[in-house]
């Protein structure tokens, strides 16, 4: 963050005005959220709350007739790595074209100063394309997501050989906290959750130039074993509309040797355990939208379920160890901030938690 300056220029009448920097609009949002994040129950100085501890149940959603199909492609079956990002001054989605050549610029000229890393077989011009990905956004508060691809063609490629893309990153924001986005000053946009996948010289470019430009940060967006269980009761609960097959989790558990430990449960056992724990189950009767809503209590009951199932067969207390990985059919995720989401009914479920714990991690 730039430190905080005043300049002074003056105006036709010969009176003076003073501006103030990004800094000082920055941290006049700041005071705003203290507001906003003493009403929540936030830490100051950062938009830690604890996680929801209740949420809907995630609905099946088609959105191929809102979501550009080639974006969508791109998004789903794709491992991403995770970072959040705070909030960027004076970015304007009216502007993508110019910031495309812009950062296309920034990496010709790292790369004549021999400051990007090597990405071997690729040539050294490179194309950058900036597009808004429409069709993910929730409210009317959610700004929407920006995608982000750097193209070049192989080395020896002909020369009408199409570009390859060999860098892709998206900002997004779903379903996020409303109070918060609209205590911002006008000149920032949230986007705080911030997904990319090729090799980490591009990745480095580009976070380096986002934050040069838009005046903001990165940090690494860990999965914590709450949201992972969190995911393994979300997913398992879609088991009713769309079939996950399987519910397989990964724990490290702290002994000498360290003892890593598969745990796959078949999705009709896993959603029989759920719909056990449930306050009322959907085979009783139809719920209202408010009695939709699943709770903390429940994912840990279930949690519980599994655990004490598999004590009971291999005298492995798993409670003792950290869950590092949930899988299904549906996506999969790792406590290093790694997600792969294998379904578009849900991409928006999915995104709208990632998005919450972004927020949870960021400093405001």
């Amino acid at each position: 963050m730039e430190g905080s300056y005043m300049s002074v220029a003056k105006t036709p009448h010969g009176s003076v005005v003073k501006r103030r920097s990004k800094s000082q609009i920055y941290q006049q949002s700041i005071r705003s959220c203290f507001s906003v994040a003493s009403r929540l129950g936030l830490t100051p100085g950062q938009t830690k709350m604890r996680l929801n501890t209740s949420r809907k149940a995630p609905k099946s959603q088609n959105i191929t007739d809102k979501v550009n199909p080639e974006h969508l492609a791109l998004m789903i079956k794709t491992e991403w790595q995770l970072s959040y990002v705070t909030p960027l001054y004076q970015f304007r989605h009216t502007q993508l074209n110019s910031y495309a050549r812009q950062l296309s610029a920034f990496i010709a000229a790292e790369k004549q100063q021999g400051l990007a890393v090597e990405v071997g077989g690729q040539q050294n011009t490179f194309k950058v394309s900036i597009s808004v990905l429409e069709g993910l956004a929730e409210t009317n508060d959610d700004p929407e997501t920006v995608l982000i691809q750097v193209q070049s063609k192989p080395l020896f490629a002909r020369q009408d050989d199409p570009q390859k893309t060999v860098w892709s990153g998206w900002l997004s924001c779903i379903n996020s906290n409303p109070e918060y986005l609209r205590s911002l000053s006008k000149d920032f946009t949230c986007l705080p959750l911030f997904g990319w996948k090729g090799a980490e010289g591009f990745t480095s470019l580009v976070k380096d130039w986002l934050q040069r430009t838009f005046d903001c940060c990165f940090g690494l967006l860990e999965i914590s074993q709450t949201s992972l269980q969190w995911l393994a009761a979300l997913w398992t609960n879609c088991h009713m509309e769309s079939n996950v097959q399987s519910l397989k989790m990964h724990w490290a558990l702290p002994v000498v040797p360290p003892l890593h430990v598969t745990y796959t449960v078949s999705a009709d056992d896993a959603l029989d355990l759920w719909n056990s724990v449930r306050k009322n189950s959907p085979e009783k009767s139809k719920r209202t939208d408010e009695e939709e809503c699943i709770d903390i209590e429940e994912v840990t009951r279930f949690m519980q379920g599994l655990m004490s199932h598999f004590y009971r067969h291999f005298r492995v207390d798993l409670s003792a160890g950290d869950l590092t990985r949930v899988s299904t059919a549906l996506g999969s995720a790792k406590r290093s901030g790694r997600i792969k989401i294998s379904n578009s009914r849900y991409l928006i479920n999915t995104l709208s938690l990632l998005t919450e714990i972004a927020f949870l991690k960021m400093p405001i």
